[in-house]
């Protein structure tokens, strides 16, 4: 079958389109005929050496797979060949994990693609009860785009923000796939929501896609690079702040962040592009009450739930373009360029 490949570390440069050998379903496991693979930042630093160093070459990254099931393993019943699927974006590798719950806490849960093959190829295999049926109706890309994002969106926001109807919510980056899809889950949970963007054009952009559009997307769009956006957020809520922020920046934003949140609001984490470290002043958290989360991925019923609100329409997949798999170097390039708008997708 053929391939996108890294054989080492280092920029976009480093993939190599090639033949490799095809996978054979084990005992409990699925071929999957990849249709999509969609690509996530995540992928940029695992090419780059800068999530883990131990990941044996040749490697295959991609973790958002959609796509239809070429064989069925041993030990596998309910699944015929055909039948559309959607391999889960993260699980546990160790079979020895397989009955924790919620899957991202078990000690050997990871994103798909990162020390096992992902799907930046023709065909990946991957364990039965990591692979959900594809009911969305969707195009392949479509699919592709959504299921890292959601699972992320969905453990982040309703489970633990703890977002319901009339929150108010600030979401950092609503311009980036995970961004919006936070905006879209935390609409469609009922809350009021803000989010930024970096630039007017974003902005617009997305209103015209309605994720932004007042009373279908966010409430309050700011965009940061004009004014700050912790005081548009004490404006916007009467100098009270907001019940949860979600945030995937990091260390560059997390002071402004808490000064957005009302006594006893809730803080969540699940980004670093903007720095790891930031300094937490002890009193303020003493005495406001902030409960500070880090979150990682979801849980597999997560997900379930993120593209049962896809299937129903509540939210919506907003892919900027697909390239073919062959171009995965292009791809990772122009998502380093910060210019994309959604998710970029891979087709075989």
């Amino acid at each position: 079958m053929k391939a996108t490949v890294i054989h080492q570390f280092g920029p976009p440069e480093v993939f190599r389109y090639e033949d490799v050998k095809q996978p054979v379903p084990g005992t409990g496991e699925l071929l999957i005929k990849v249709a999509a693979c969609g690509i996530n930042r995540y992928d940029l630093y695992l090419r780059m050496g800068a999530v883990f160093t131990d990941i044996v070459f040749p490697h295959v990254l991609g973790a958002d797979v959609a796509g239809s099931v070429a064989a069925v393993g041993p030990g596998v019943s309910g699944w015929r060949e055909g039948d559309r699927a959607i391999v889960a974006p993260g699980y546990p590798v160790d079979p020895g994990d397989a009955n924790v719950r919620p899957e991202n806490r078990a000690p050997s849960f990871e994103v798909t693609g990162t020390h096992t093959w992902g799907g930046n190829a023709e065909y990946i295999r991957a364990p039965a009860r990591y692979v959900l049926r594809d009911e969305t109706g969707l195009p392949a890309e479509q699919v592709a785009a959504m299921p890292l994002v959601l699972m992320t969106a969905m453990h982040a926001v309703e489970t633990l923000g703890e977002v319901r109807g009339g929150t108010r919510i600030l979401i950092q980056g609503g311009a980036s796939g995970s961004g919006n899809a936070c905006v879209q889950v935390a609409k469609a949970l009922g809350a009021k929501v803000a989010t930024t963007v970096g630039s007017s054009a974003k902005a617009e952009w997305l209103v015209r896609e309605s994720i932004l559009a007042p009373g279908v997307g966010a409430d309050l769009v700011i965009n940061y690079n004009e004014r700050n956006f912790a005081d548009e957020i004490l404006d916007w809520t009467d100098g009270v702040g907001v019940d949860v922020v979600i945030d995937n920046v990091g260390a560059s934003v997390f002071e402004d962040n808490l000064k957005s949140l009302r006594v006893g609001g809730i803080f969540v984490n699940f980004g670093l592009v903007g720095g790891m470290k930031a300094t937490l002043n002890i009193r303020e958290l003493f005495f406001r009450q902030h409960q500070l989360r880090g979150s990682f991925m979801g849980s597999i019923d997560e997900l379930k739930r993120g593209l049962k609100l896809l299937t129903d329409g509540k939210v919506k997949a907003v892919v900027d373009r697909t390239y073919p798999l062959k171009d995965a170097a292009d791809a990772h390039r122009y998502i380093d360029s910060r210019a994309v708008r959604g998710k970029v997708v891979l087709i075989p």
